[in-house]
């Protein structure tokens, strides 16, 4: 399950990377559409991981450890919907706040028998990338000014 899991992991990075850091590479004309793609995916995948929270919670729930990992679950699907309806660069902030709190939780989450010791150093690098393509990407967007730029359909 280990080699699985990083190997999903790390196939959900890929759109991070092409979009987040590679994003002057594409077409002028596509850079607009790139971002908002971007960001869509990136509040999609928040949304998958605090599906996950949910899962795990239930799956390793003890009555001994309570957690509030039910509550992170929807909490953080309710920022991920939340972050698609602000505007940029604003959603991207949100989101990248959202990754690394929801992180932290994760590791709560460890400590206290929920969340296996290796899944939570896999997520840690996963973070690590998903936080850095996102900043890539406000220097983009500073730099390309594709924000204030109209959509192009």
């Amino acid at each position: 399950m280990k080699k699985t899991a990083l190997t999903y992991g790390a196939l959900g990075l890929v759109p991070f990377i092409a979009f987040g850091i590679l994003l002057p590479v594409w077409p002028d004309a596509w850079q607009h559409g790139l971002v908002y793609a971007f960001n869509s995916y990136s509040a999609m995948i928040l949304a998958f991981l605090s599906g996950a929270v949910w899962g795990m919670t239930i799956s390793g729930a003890r009555p001994d450890k309570p957690t509030n990992g039910l509550t992170v679950g929807i909490v953080f699907s309710l920022v991920a919907v939340g972050a698609l309806l602000m505007p940029l660069p604003y959603s991207i902030y949100l989101l990248i706040v959202s990754f690394a709190v929801l992180f932290i939780l994760e590791v709560v989450l460890m400590f206290k028998g929920i969340y296996p010791f290796w899944y939570t150093m896999m997520r840690a690098m996963l973070t690590a990338v998903v936080v850095v393509c996102h900043i890539f990407l406000l220097y983009w967007l500073n730099d390309l000014s594709v924000i204030s730029s109209p959509m192009q359909v």
